[in-house]
């Protein structure tokens, strides 16, 4: 490993040993943040009202647009939410002049109806964020009849979160799991503008209810999943529906100000110091003393979770991507964990079995690994993934032969259920989609290259060499002249693409050829990593994007030392 790099890693890590993250600002984040503390109180939050605009301001892309981050070309959600921040202010409307014509270029007219129409067609049956987004827009008095704004939106039926959660992937619901307190915030506010009838009675009879709900999904930071936008989405709907003093909301808007960056923006979530720690890990263990790694154990112990998690219900056993009271349990972090905790030399201790345990028990019916609640199918960010799935087969399979055996048995069984789970979703040309990375200058956005790379990467031996052999075929396929690896589509290449596809070919014998082409390529940033670009490839919520500085030197450390 490059003694560059190590260092530069070990650089990043806070006085606690975790290594820090360093997630780019989101002008979604900063938008909707924004839009909430002005609606919740202009006066007392004039001075972080203002930074926030300023930075709007000053984060124009040349084209007069906004991608979500700094470094991403303009898409029309971050645009339109950031034209709502700024348009409350009349001297902005100078500056927004282009933004206003390619937002009409595509709605046609600034009319509810034309907005709603469009939003719900790009982001289809998934209401996640089309709906929230339609919300905001009309708290913000975007549009001239709010009244009208609030009922014809699509309804939240927030009284479905008065049920167990174990029925919740039986129901038909329009948000994806970690969005319920967006389910029962935005649909209270719908409710207190409806009409009055039989409908509107029942669910104020029960509002209370469902707010205990939300409260109870509430982390004491204020931060649902400590990220800025579902936050602030729940802020300033529950300032419309009457509730400006509830304690939600008060937390919420703590939250919203304390996490506030000095340059008046905010990241798409806090931090990701756990997944971040992990990797890192993973790749620097055999670099660090026993007595180190004991300390690095010891830290990666104290954040899973011990009891059932109260935003998702899951057992315990499982990590998140943050040290923060916000992180909830999912798949990716808590095979990372297991992973990392693999390469610092723990054995098979009750820690691992719990957490493979809690793998195990996330499984879902086509055999892949979801992200955080099994069973949940019906929109996209629930489903099984395959990059999820290979990484949770590879923390089985380190641990497989070790384990006590009617959990070796249960292990066995479910590696061969990932298996053919991915032999049913390899696309014909070999290639695998991930969940939550894509590619910002891809024509559709997907990244399969990435996602290839990291199936190829996580698996190993006989039984995978079908799924293998596609893999390595199409990520041989895709390499460009400049013998790096970027968008499938377009000779755009990614430094972190690079480092991981040469991670995931350089153990084969028929690839050294292309892993040297791809270390070539790699060469100049082993040698002066401050050069690294940054590269956005964060996919979250369908399209919008942020860039981890930490990433790119992490996967490149990779490339000569150990593989998580």
């Amino acid at each position: 490993m490059r003694t560059s790099l190590r260092d530069l890693l070990l650089a990043n890590r806070g006085k606690d040993l975790l290594f820090d993250s360093c997630l780019s600002d989101s002008a979604v984040s900063t938008a909707v943040s924004c839009v909430a503390l002005e609606i919740a109180d202009a006066k007392a939050n004039a001075k972080p009202i203002k930074a926030a605009r300023d930075w709007l301001r000053s984060h124009q892309n040349t084209d007069g647009l906004y991608g979500d981050s700094p470094s991403s070309p303009a898409n029309l959600t971050a645009t339109f939410m950031s034209y709502i921040a700024l348009s409350r202010d009349a001297i902005n409307e100078v500056i927004l002049d282009k933004s206003k014509q390619y937002l009409l270029s595509h709605f046609g007219d600034f009319s509810f109806k034309s907005i709603k129409q469009y939003f719900l067609k790009t982001y289809g049956k998934d209401q996640t964020f089309s709906v929230p987004i339609l919300a905001m827009a009309t708290a913000a008095g975007f549009f001239p009849d709010e009244t009208s704004a609030w009922r014809e939106m699509p309804q939240f039926p927030f009284e479905l979160a008065l049920l167990p959660e174990r029925f919740f992937h039986l129901m038909n619901l329009p948000v994806v799991s970690y969005a319920i307190p967006a389910l029962v915030c935005v649909g209270i506010a719908q409710n207190a503008h409806a009409s009055n009838g039989l409908i509107k009675r029942f669910r104020s009879a029960i509002r209370q209810r469902a707010l205990r709900v939300v409260t109870r999904k509430q982390p004491r930071s204020g931060g649902f999943l400590e990220a800025a936008p579902l936050t602030a989405f729940c802020t300033l709907c529950l300032c419309k529906a009457g509730y400006a003093d509830h304690d939600i909301q008060q937390n919420a808007l703590r939250f919203l100000l304390q996490t506030q960056r000095p340059n008046g923006a905010w990241p798409i979530d806090h931090d990701l110091r756990q997944w971040v720690t992990n990797l890192s890990l993973s790749i620097l263990a055999d670099t660090f003393s026993d007595q180190e790694k004991a300390k690095y154990r010891n830290l990666i112990h104290e954040q899973q979770t011990t009891s059932i998690h109260p935003y998702t219900r899951s057992r315990p056993g499982g990590w998140g991507w943050t040290t923060r009271p916000g992180s909830v349990p999912d798949a990716d972090d808590t095979s990372a964990a297991i992973i990392a905790l693999h390469a610092l030399g723990e054995k098979t201790t009750p820690c691992i079995c719990k957490g493979i345990t809690w793998l195990l028990q996330l499984q879902n019916r086509d055999g892949g690994i979801p992200t955080f609640c099994r069973g949940w199918s019906k929109l996209p960010f629930d489903r099984s993934c395959p990059d999820i799935s290979a990484h949770a087969y590879k923390a089985f399979s380190l641990y497989e032969k070790q384990l006590p055996k009617p959990l070796q048995s249960k292990v066995r069984k479910a590696m061969s259920r990932i298996l053919r789970y991915l032999q049913q979703v390899q696309a014909p040309d070999g290639s695998f989609t991930p969940l939550w990375f894509g590619d910002q200058w891809a024509a559709d956005k997907r990244a399969p290259v990435y996602g290839s790379a990291v199936v190829l990467e996580h698996l190993s031996g006989d039984q995978e060499m079908s799924i293998i052999e596609r893999a390595k075929r199409y990520l041989l396929a895709q390499q460009h002249e400049s013998g790096g690896w970027g968008s499938w589509d377009n000779n755009y290449d990614y430094v972190i693409y690079t480092a991981r596809c040469v991670r995931a070919l350089k153990k084969f014998d028929d690839t050294q050829k292309a892993v040297r082409r791809g270390m070539t390529f790699l060469e100049p940033y082993f040698q002066n990593p401050d050069t690294i670009p940054d590269e956005p490839i964060g996919l979250y919520f369908a399209h919008l994007w942020y860039d981890e500085k930490r990433y790119a030197p992490i996967f490149l450390a990779g490339c000569d030392g150990g593989m998580p």
